[in-house]
């Protein structure tokens, strides 16, 4: 997990998980696939920040009564990173080359199946 600290609500976590998932209609409208790409690898990046902040919420004791909900984002959000890296060839080294100043948590995660709830390290 990263040290660095998103200081976000759970009502403002929610707003951007709503804004993400609705990016991959858009990504799939897109006819051109250099377009949907570089849109899925931009949406990719910006999801694993709204995992890692999500994982900070549900690991923060002041928001436990909303944990249920927030675990149920986190595990909407890595299924849908999992989808758009399988489906549009997303390059995960790329990410982390961008990722200069080690911002984003472990990806390790994103190994393995899909049965998200099982791999989940929350």
């Amino acid at each position: 997990m990263s040290s660095k600290k998103y200081n976000i609500t759970s009502h403002s976590v929610m707003g951007w998980a709503k804004g993400e998932l609705e990016h991959v209609g858009r990504i799939a409208a897109v006819e051109d696939p250099d377009i949907q790409y570089s849109y899925a690898q931009s949406t990719v990046n910006g999801m694993l920040h709204l995992r890692d902040a999500l994982f900070q919420l549900v690991n923060d004791p002041k928001y436990g009564e909303r944990k249920g909900e927030l675990l149920i984002t986190h595990d909407n959000v890595v299924r849908v990173v999992k989808h758009l890296i399988k489906e549009y060839k997303v390059n995960l080294d790329e990410i982390k080359a961008f990722n200069t100043r080690k911002v984003l948590g472990d990806l390790s995660y994103l190994k393995g199946g899909s049965r998200t709830r099982k791999n989940r390290k929350v």
